[in-house]
């Protein structure tokens, strides 16, 4: 075991080790035995307060059963530099270990720019937009306590595919809402954060991280100033007038899907 300065990507690996413990029903006690160490230690290392070696990280890969995360995990222990924080995650199973942080975090905010948040596609939304990797398409995770999409309007607006598939879409996002799942649409007069794409705002044990998952990747760095913008783009948004964009959003695809299936309705 090494001791070292708190770090982002201490944070990371941290959420997934105690995402895979916990999944495997492991009591702290258990990996603890393993590594020779105590249970305190290794709620440290979930908490991405105390640093893990490569050769213990091994061993909890083969205790958790997730030998096929092994080198990916490594990877994480390397930290970015001071001039470029951002690590990146390329390796298979990235979506998974994202999903992982996102179980594991008090807090998640996700700002889409572009396309919709995976979690919260259909799955033939998903299909449609080619982008199978980033997390578990048209299956919903459990949320944590305090978690919110947040869309640009033009992301419902102008859609992807089919206007029967926007409808679906639309009406899915609308029955996730009515079930609790928190979903702000921001009106495309109030400019967003750049650059444009996926933005997961992370309070993980170990601290706040931004993940930037793209098509084969997910970078992770220090949220250094995104928080503050968040909290400006959240302020442009409510509830209410969510609602009756996403509603709008998806009046205006069912009627174009009904439109291409009967050309002569009006």
């Amino acid at each position: 075991m090494t001791d070292s300065k708190p770090h982002h990507t201490a944070a990371v690996l941290g959420a997934i080790l105690s995402d895979a413990r916990r999944r495997r029903f492991m009591l702290l006690a258990e990996p603890a035995a393993l590594l020779g160490v105590s249970p305190d230690t290794v709620a440290a290392i979930e908490h991405g307060t105390h640093r893990i070696s490569p050769a213990a990280l091994a061993a909890l890969a083969v205790l958790y059963r997730c030998g096929q995360d092994a080198w990916a995990l490594q990877c994480l222990l390397v930290p970015g530099t001071p001039d470029d924080p951002a690590v990146q995650d390329k390796e298979p199973g990235h979506a998974a270990r994202l999903a992982a942080c996102t179980r594991q975090a008090g807090r998640v905010r996700w700002l889409s720019t572009t396309l919709l948040p995976p979690p919260v596609q259909t799955p033939r939304y998903a299909r449609n937009v080619a982008e199978p990797s980033t997390l578990l398409p048209g299956a919903p995770l459990d949320p944590p306590a305090d978690t919110v999409y947040i869309l640009d309007s033009r992301v419902i607006e102008r859609g992807s595919g089919t206007p029967a598939v926007m409808a679906e879409q639309l009406h899915h996002l609308l029955s996730l809402v009515d079930h609790g799942t928190s979903i702000r649409i921001v009106p495309a007069a109030h400019p967003i954060p750049q650059p444009p794409g996926h933005h997961v705002e992370m309070t993980l044990p170990g601290g706040p991280v931004l993940a930037r998952p793209g098509p084969d990747w997910v970078d992770y760095q220090p949220p250094g100033t995104w928080s503050d913008r968040t909290d400006g783009v959240l302020g442009t948004t409510d509830p209410t007038s969510s609602r009756a964009l996403l509603e709008q959003a998806a009046r205006k695809h069912t009627w174009a899907a009904r439109s291409v299936h009967e050309p002569g309705t009006r």
